[in-house]
């Protein structure tokens, strides 16, 4: 079992390494202003995601708890398959790369456990106001990413299952804090 410590490091490795990739697509639409804008966007949200997990991160170093057993666990082969979707899209973010294909690993990204798993985690180790925040963050990413879904692709696919997802976070948002 993983400590908190080697949780939040591998969680915050995942994080820095999604924001690297919306900041490469935002590279790639440069021409076109309101889709390079929205992925600088994704990437400062996720550099927002990187300092609250350096925050909970340090607040439980001064608290003596970061060398203790995680509560929860990260699934090795989901964060295996993530670093490589990761790896493998940024390597593919070059000019003429498709919107929708870039929406789609952006929604695949977002849909992964790491996301629900933070979540677990702030709310294990008592740190609600970061658990909120950090819901919050997601709702907000996911709503936008519904309506670049919906303004550039024509798959009702993809955005049913951003807008399920925009559901199920601001559902997590509402839950009480014991939930």
């Amino acid at each position: 079992m993983a400590t908190l410590r080697e949780l939040m490091e591998i969680t915050i490795a995942l994080e820095k390494d999604t924001m690297a990739l919306y900041a490469s697509y935002a590279k790639v639409f440069s021409a076109i202003p309101d889709l390079s804008e929205f992925w600088r966007s994704m990437a400062r949200d996720e550099a927002g995601h990187v300092g609250a997990l350096a925050l909970v991160s340090t607040l439980m170093e001064v608290e003596g708890l970061l060398d203790e057993t995680s509560p929860i666990s990260l699934d090795d082969t989901t964060i295996a398959h993530l670093r490589e979707v990761l790896s493998r899209e940024r390597a593919l973010a070059q000019p003429g790369l498709a919107i929708e294909h870039a929406l789609a690993i952006a929604l695949e990204v977002e849909e992964s456990e790491t996301e629900d798993q933070v979540g677990l985690l702030l709310k294990a180790v008592h740190q609600d106001d970061e658990y909120q925040r950090y819901q919050r963050m997601l709702v907000h990413d996911m709503s936008d990413l519904s309506y670049m879904i919906e303004r550039y692709c024509q798959n009702p696919d993809l955005l049913a299952r951003c807008d399920a997802l925009v559901e199920r976070h601001a559902e997590a948002l509402h839950k009480p804090a014991a939930a």
